[in-house]
């Protein structure tokens, strides 16, 4: 076998090359698995599009489709396919030039090496298989069949050729030669009860080489396949003194022990129309003023609301916006996967370097997913892989109850933050009021006390402790001081 000039062959699919530790090895076979309508034929076309890219020879050998219907998904993409030797191995048409026979008129045994003599011809480095499904129906014996996939194997080892395999019947154990397959690639999607088809990759075989296992999202647009390795948190950076995070309000400041901690994450939590989004947009505009980057996704409402609502009590967020500081990005959960959604937050903290993240709210992203039975965990290792980036991840979060959400998922915060602010409205003296408190903080010490604030025209202010009431967080306060105060 010749001796391959590189460890790992790109698969030019963004992401997958991450998850398989590398890319693909030269002169192996990989299966990928998946229904019809999965991506494998896409997925295909971009492997030898990457390798047409580096000069490399390429061919794809359909079973199943004409090449005039691969020009068109091709075309679909926006691709052209210069370089992509394609062969017809079962066409209806004999007449056609790259048919190489015909089903009906040939065993299959003459087919096999048919193919064998034009892999011997072109040489080529990558070639593209699809789809055994084709020749599987024409095998009545395993043994037959495993004795072809072998020709295929050996003739892949002795030419150095990369071999990507596509079949739609991985149920079938008894006929899918596993055993011969140095890798697999597995495409799975699934129609929830809301959205467009749910897509994940697995690879539940890869030798030699060190890769990610489990589930990862993918999606197939315009342009192809593009896969978001699922987060795992990366080895923790040197310890190093960072000064805390200010609020820009110091009676904040104080509730919390000085600031925000670098790398740890902050819930806020209170009932709707307490001033939860206002109080995240005074984070990002103190962030922005000290010249970081922040990262603002938007679930509940739109980005001209929120711009509306924060210019109506006079917090400039234009401004940070025009320099670049602060980035407001409208999420449709609808249209995006949990895994997808992740990577674009990681790639925030990782290339942008944005320093604070909010997400607002935690609502809007768990009840758009309702599928997702481990959205829980999901977040938390989210959280947790900004955090080991050295970014701050603030989520405001509706809810009644101190720590679980009655509607839909339960959300258990302290689980997920390391940081739980709680803002309350309470009545006294027929007005309503509002509270706020520091329940939780991981690092560090904070303030125990419960201040009252207000927001309006001029942002958020925070007052002194609220020392006359008792029973402020349960709604419904006594009032213990000695006169009434004025409002």
């Amino acid at each position: 076998m010749p001796s391959p000039t590189k460890a790992f062959l790109s698969s030019g699919i963004p992401g997958l090359d991450a998850i398989l530790g590398g890319g693909l090895r030269p002169g192996h076979v990989y299966f990928v698995e998946g229904e019809s309508g999965s991506g494998k034929t896409t997925l295909g076309l971009q492997f030898l599009i990457e390798g047409a890219r580096h000069q490399e020879r390429c061919l794809l050998v359909s079973l199943a489709e004409s090449p005039e219907e691969i020009q068109l998904v091709a075309s679909s993409h926006g691709w052209q396919l210069d370089g992509i030797a394609l062969r017809d191995l079962a066409s209806a048409d004999s007449v056609r030039s790259s048919a190489l026979f015909h089903l009906s008129e040939i065993d299959l045994d003459d087919r096999v090496q048919a193919l064998m003599q034009e892999m011997d011809k072109l040489q080529p480095q990558r070639l593209m298989l699809d789809t055994l499904s084709a020749l599987r129906a024409l095998c009545d014996q395993p043994r037959t069949f495993r004795r072809i996939v072998e020709q295929f194997r050996s003739k892949t080892q002795s030419l150095g050729c990369t071999l990507l395999i596509a079949d739609d019947a991985y149920g079938e154990a008894a006929l899918h030669p596993r055993s011969l397959a140095w890798g697999i690639i597995r495409l799975e999607q699934w129609l929830g009860d809301y959205g467009p088809a749910h897509r994940r990759l697995s690879v539940p075989k890869l030798r030699g080489q060190t890769f990610a296992g489990g589930y990862h999202d993918f999606r197939i647009g315009v342009g192809g396949l593009e896969v978001f390795p699922r987060l795992t948190k990366p080895d923790a950076p040197a310890s190093q003194e960072h000064p805390k995070a200010s609020s820009g309000l110091p009676e904040l400041d104080a509730l919390l022990g000085g600031g925000l901690e670098r790398g740890t994450s902050v819930g806020l939590i209170g009932p709707p129309g307490c001033g939860k989004s206002t109080l995240a947009s005074i984070f990002a505009l103190a962030a922005a003023a000290r010249g970081e980057r922040v990262a603002l996704y938007l679930f509940d409402e739109s980005i001209e609301t929120f711009r509306r609502r924060a210019e109506s009590q006079g917090l400039d967020v234009l401004q940070p916006e025009q320099q670049g500081l602060l980035s407001l990005r409208k999420i449709d959960p609808a249209e995006l996967s949990p895994g997808e959604l992740s990577r674009a937050m990681a790639d925030e903290a990782e290339t942008k370097q944005s320093r604070l993240i909010i997400i607002d709210s935690l609502n809007g992203y768990i009840q758009a997913m309702p599928d997702e039975r481990f959205m829980s965990v999901h977040i938390h290792a989210l959280l947790g892989y900004l955090g080991s980036l050295g970014a701050i991840t603030l989520v405001t979060l509706a809810q009644q109850a101190p720590f679980v959400c009655r509607e839909g998922q339960a959300v258990d915060l302290s689980y997920l933050t390391d940081t739980v602010v709680a803002q309350r409205y309470f009545e006294a003296f027929g007005v309503i009021r509002y509270a706020l408190s520091v329940l939780k903080k991981r690092y560090g010490d904070h303030e125990r006390s419960i201040r009252e604030y207000r927001f309006g025209p001029g942002g958020i202010s925070v007052g002194e402790p609220l020392t006359e009431f008792r029973g402020v967080l349960g709604g419904q306060p006594d009032y213990v001081g000695d006169k009434k105060p004025l409002l």
